[in-house]
């Protein structure tokens, strides 16, 4: 990228390469702040994995150097956790519609908007994916929800034809067909629809240098799509799609995972990325890719805003990245844990007692027949 020209301006390929570079460093940097370790062993303590093994998290297992140790967790962490969730979550999120003007037409759209926002939070489950990321804010420290525009749902209500141009000979069975001998079909145009989904910390990248994370000029979401349902999208580009590796052989190529059959999928990871208007931006950007040889779309921002929105319990001043008071209590869970541990190799190992008498002591077993004696 050329110096005197801004990355978000510059070609796609060039963006998407620099884009991939500040993913890097972000993981980085959260890896060396320790940020990204506090976040996993808060997930691990939530769902009671102590001791390493998730085979082990929820009995007792055994340790030192000849299994002489008891390790027993007693998990009052997710306890708390569910409470915290159970005290924020347990009243309904109160959203509704007022007109700003009082004449009759007005009055009429805010009760029609009451009643699409209850559609959406009971029919659409917008509430559960709210107290879902409630959850990743309490435990991860931060909770992310993708609000769009997807302009394939809903009915067909039209079609586009294709440009006769586009069209070079006929089929067999008298289909118009494109030079590389694809049927040309009609584009259907959809209803759409207003789409929403839950992103986790794992999963958002960010300028980390902001002060705050509102103050981000930008943002890039990862999620996974089925790969055929993203070629039939943009057929155009199927036989790049459908050669991506999946999510399981990209995570197996990096070790971060076993191979088994459990793990096959037809997901493969997509990247969005937005661009908020700016003087720099004035139409704001929006991009759809997986690399920066596969760029599915490029456009202006459709959206007035950014569409990612972070709950979180409070952020870390002078950093764009989220805290919570779970946070605190891990020391504490973990001590805990090492007490019990403690008290139960100790009634492990000593709880099925000896006596010991000497031979001149005149006692006999008879004597100790009876109990407490």
């Amino acid at each position: 990228m050329a110096k005197n020209i801004y990355f978000a301006a510059d070609k796609p390929e060039v963006t998407v390469k620099y884009l991939d570079e500040k993913a890097k460093d972000w993981f980085t940097g959260v890896s060396d702040s320790s940020y990204l370790s506090k976040i996993e062993r808060s997930w691990r303590a939530y769902y009671g994995d102590y001791y390493g093994s998730g085979d082990n998290s929820h009995g007792i297992s055994f340790g030192g150097e000849s299994g002489e140790l008891v390790n027993l967790a007693v998990n009052h962490y997710r306890n708390l956790a569910r409470h915290i969730h159970t005290m924020v979550t347990g009243s309904r999120p109160a959203f509704q519609c007022r007109a700003i003007n009082t004449d009759k037409k007005s009055l009429i759209q805010a009760k029609l908007g009451n009643g699409l926002l209850d559609y959406y939070m009971r029919e659409m489950r917008l509430e559960e994916v709210l107290k879902d990321a409630v959850q990743y804010a309490i435990v991860l420290g931060s909770g992310y929800i993708k609000l769009e525009w997807n302009s394939t749902r809903g009915k067909i209500y039209d079609y586009v034809e294709p440009d006769p141009s586009s069209i070079t000979g006929e089929d067999d069975d008298g289909n118009p067909v494109d030079s590389d001998g694809n049927i040309v079909k009609p584009f259907p145009i959809y209803e759409g629809d207003i789409g929403f989904s839950l992103v986790s910390p794992y999963d958002v990248i960010f300028d980390s240098t902001k002060d705050y994370y509102d103050k981000n000029d930008w943002v890039v979401c990862r999620s996974k799509i089925n790969k055929y349902d993203l070629a039939a999208k943009y057929p155009e580009l199927t036989d790049e799609i459908l050669n991506i590796d999946t999510v399981d052989k990209e995570q197996k190529s990096k070790g971060s995972r076993a191979y088994s059959k459990l793990n096959e999928t037809t997901d493969v990871f997509v990247k969005e990325f937005y661009h908020k208007r700016t003087e720099s931006m004035p139409n704001g950007k929006y991009m759809l890719y997986v690399n920066e040889e596969i760029i599915l779309e490029d456009t202006v921002l459709p959206y007035r805003s950014l569409p990612i929105y972070r709950i979180t319990p409070s952020s870390i001043m002078g950093t764009p990245y989220g805290y919570t008071d779970m946070f605190d209590l891990l020391p504490l869970q973990e001590m805990l844990n090492s007490l019990f541990s403690t008290a139960a190799t100790n009634g492990n190992d000593f709880g099925v007692q000896n006596l010991l008498v000497p031979r001149s002591s005149g006692l006999e077993p008879e004597s100790f027949g009876g109990g407490m004696n």
